[in-house]
């Protein structure tokens, strides 16, 4: 996982290399399930290991990724409000016994103050990964919360929460991205999987692009029509 800041945290690194691994697991098993998806006896046991680990992938790369956003986002804060040297000495101060993560997460954000290039990189990474992460957002909340993902306090109702198909063309479980009536669109787990390799040839999108992907990862809410 090549993004600003993930490499330095062996935790992170750790976590990425695992969920690697289970992709290239669930590769195999989707690999199979397309070839034989139309046999008189097709492999229902190898459909049901991927109908059940798929969302357990979703889960952990989303928990993974957003753990990373949300440490950028806290050196970006710190950076602009010069708080870098007050929340370091914070995590070095003595608890009676050796913290190795905090340790390291000091050690990190001075390294930080010291390189003003890396939090303009995590700028930067945190744009080129919005999409992809909004998308894998938004089927984790349908799975998990049965909500639709959307920002403000009003959280609608799931259509059909957890529920996937077969994708035909890789055998990966397909789900619907939808908010009420209207369906957004459709993504698989492959898709999701695709665009988090993809991260290091991402392209960082123009204002434009992000502003209009915004507003179509949250449409407004379908209500019924009055009677």
């Amino acid at each position: 996982m090549t993004l600003a800041g993930s490499s330095e945290n062996p935790m992170l690194v750790m976590q990425a290399s695992q969920l690697c691994l289970v992709d290239n697991m669930l590769n195999g098993i989707e690999q199979e399930v397309m070839a034989h998806q139309l046999d008189d006896d097709p492999p229902r046991g190898k459909i049901a290991l991927i109908q059940s680990l798929s969302p357990m992938w979703i889960f952990t790369a989303y928990e993974l990724l957003r753990t990373w956003r949300q440490r950028c986002e806290e050196v970006i804060k710190l950076a602009e409000n010069a708080g870098f040297n007050l929340k370091a000495t914070n995590l070095e101060r003595d608890l009676g016994y050796r913290h190795y993560d905090r340790e390291l997460r000091a050690k990190q954000l001075r390294d930080a103050e010291e390189r003003p290039e890396l939090v303009e990189q995590m700028r930067i990474d945190l744009r080129r990964t919005e999409m992809g992460f909004t998308q894998l957002e938004f089927i984790r909340v349908a799975i998990a919360k049965h909500e639709v993902s959307k920002k403000g306090n009003k959280k609608p109702i799931a259509f059909a929460p957890g529920l996937a198909l077969i994708n035909r063309h890789c055998g990966s479980m397909e789900y619907e991205m939808s908010n009420g009536g209207a369906i957004i669109g459709f993504v698989t787990r492959r898709d999701l999987a695709e665009t988090i390799r993809f991260i290091p040839e991402a392209p960082n999108p123009s204002d434009e692009d992000l502003e209009s992907f915004r507003q179509y990862m949250n449409p407004p809410d379908v209500e019924p029509p009055a009677k």
